[in-house]
């Protein structure tokens, strides 16, 4: 399925690419609930690159692509994104899903939020250690998919067929959020199509 889930793990590879997702609100909601300034202004469409140009570490610290995909609002931003950390209160009245590729400081990270809540939060593709309120929302499908291991073996990697990548962990992990959620995302117009750019901070995120 060439616009599932699967490819940001290819992206994550080469690109550090920040994506979160909202059900319950439109793409400028999410941008304006996620931005750290008002008001949000969206500027015109263009390209994930000249969308990183943006960001200059001085007034500029994230910028990324808003887009919708099927029930979900979308946002893909690079620089200084609050990743995982983004407030929870994000999501209050809707779901949102973040996809936080840490990469200075991995691994990378999947998080469930909604009405304001962290549903599920865990690492992707080291190991399996979830957290929040429903932390064991995707443990039966992870361990179908072989994304993870069973819940009673010894160690995180007994009881699988195969010893697994960290890529090809994260990439069955995303299958696996994409079908539980109904959310598929166009890796072709994301990655070197156009599409409404905003700035998403104007100062450093709350974990530098």
């Amino acid at each position: 399925m060439p616009d599932s889930l699967e490819w940001i793990a290819d992206a994550w590879n080469s690109k550090g690419l920040y994506i979160t997702c909202a059900r319950g609100l439109s793409p400028q909601q999410l941008a304006e609930r996620m931005a750290d300034h008002e008001p949000v202004e969206i500027k015109p469409a263009t390209t994930l690159q000249e969308a990183s140009s943006m960001v200059d570490m001085s007034q500029a610290y994230c910028a990324g692509l808003i887009g919708q995909a099927g029930d979900w609002a979308f946002i893909v931003e690079s620089g200084g994104s609050e990743g995982w950390a983004l407030d929870p209160a994000v999501s209050r009245g809707a779901e949102v899903l973040i996809f936080d590729p840490r990469p200075d400081d991995p691994p990378s990270f999947f998080s469930y939020h909604a009405d304001g809540e962290v549903q599920l939060h865990f690492e992707l593709g080291a190991g399996y250690d979830p957290a929040g309120a429903q932390p064991n929302l995707l443990r039966p499908a992870l361990e179908e998919a072989g994304a993870i291991a069973p819940q009673d073996s010894i160690d995180d990697m007994l009881g699988m067929d195969e010893e697994l990548s960290t890529h090809e962990q994260q990439r069955r992990a995303l299958t696996v959020i994409g079908a539980h959620f109904g959310l598929s995302l166009p890796q072709e117009a994301i990655e070197s199509g156009h599409l409404p750019a905003v700035i998403t901070r104007t100062s450093p995120p709350s974990t530098w």
